[in-house]
């Protein structure tokens, strides 16, 4: 019989699931078979399934994959988002892996803003990725509470902080989005009422506190589905720093908007990596409309103006052999 107060368990590396009922097993085998055969359009869908799925083949409880020996990332069963992760051949944003696996030598400081459940905390404190210190903050209050169960299901050895990075610290402001994985403090009139609030805080005011490391190079990862160019526009003095900026341009905006920020406003230069090309570096914006062809997803990107983090990009790239001049296709 299983425990049903400890969590379902996932491994990763073997596949095999333990401590579930033969229902709940089914279930996420579904969700497994169904992330994979999905995976090819995006995993468009995937949401309808893990709805149903968690309907007919119900349980209220939590999930906890191992991806290591020293990684575990829980969720609740059935998640809409995260049960992707059913499916053991999944790759989660795997540009970000990329970048992260080739860093892991660096000793940095790793700020993950908009951490959601926590996913990339969880990873790169581990020793796969080099046990980096890492703050991951969260804008929702009942998405930070899976937060703080991550933390803990890792021995607490990354920071966690429930607020809204923006430009400007302690203003208390509504949160808006149906979903979990796509809260925001604007409202993109597709969900107006809001979720809750949250207080405010800018990057700098976390530099300033000591939540983030003062000295040495740091990773900020920022998905704040929004006020991605706001958060950077309340971190002028960890603009200075050993800052590497990993973000997400979203296939919908045709305008380009926080790459146009980076490149016009922040002078930094930005490189992205697929499978085809390996890590290329962007001439200009206007290259992105050959670049984000797909407007359901959201493609990642690494911008830097900093010495440092510039020739460990270069030299990763010159490491390729090929200088891959054409950007015809990346994606």
């Amino acid at each position: 019989m299983p425990a049903l107060d400890q969590p379902i368990v996932l491994d990763m590396r073997s596949g095999d699931i333990s401590n579930a009922t033969a229902v709940e097993r089914l279930g996420l085998r579904v969700m497994g078979v169904a992330s994979a055969v999905l995976r090819p359009l995006g995993e468009l869908g995937f949401s309808v399934v893990a709805k149903l799925v968690s309907s007919v083949l119900a349980s209220k409880r939590q999930v906890c994959v191992i991806m290591s020996d020293d990684c575990r990332f829980t969720f609740p069963y059935g998640d809409g988002y995260w049960s992707i992760l059913a499916d053991r051949n999944h790759v989660y944003e795997p540009e970000v892996e990329w970048l992260l696996e080739q860093v892991r030598d660096v000793n940095y400081f790793f700020v993950d803003c908009g951490a959601n459940y926590g996913f990339w905390s969880c990873r790169v404190s581990s020793e796969r990725f080099g046990n980096k210190r890492s703050l991951a903050v969260e804008l929702d209050p009942s998405t930070y509470g899976q937060l703080v169960k991550n933390a803990s299901a890792n021995s607490d050895r990354f920071d966690v902080l429930n607020r809204g990075v923006s430009d400007v610290s302690g203003q208390l402001v509504p949160i808006y989005g149906a979903k979990h994985e796509a809260r925001s403090l604007v409202n993109d009139g597709s969900d107006a009422v809001p979720r809750g609030e949250v207080e405010t805080v800018t990057l700098d005011e976390l530099l300033r506190t000591g939540a983030i490391e003062a000295n040495g190079p740091v990773v900020l990862k920022l998905d704040v589905e929004g006020v991605e160019v706001e958060a950077m526009n309340g971190a002028n003095d960890l603009l200075e720093r050993q800052l590497l900026i990993i973000y997400e341009d979203h296939g919908s905006d045709r305008s380009h908007t926080i790459s146009r920020h980076v490149f016009d406003k922040l002078g930094m230069r930005v490189f992205g990596h697929s499978q085809k090309k390996g890590l290329y570096e962007l001439r200009s914006v206007d290259e992105l409309s050959r670049i984000k062809i797909n407007r359901r997803r959201g493609y990642d990107f690494f911008a830097t103006r900093d010495s440092f983090w510039l020739e460990r990009l270069t030299s990763l790239f010159a490491a390729q052999g090929d200088r891959q001049d054409t950007l015809a296709v990346v994606a």
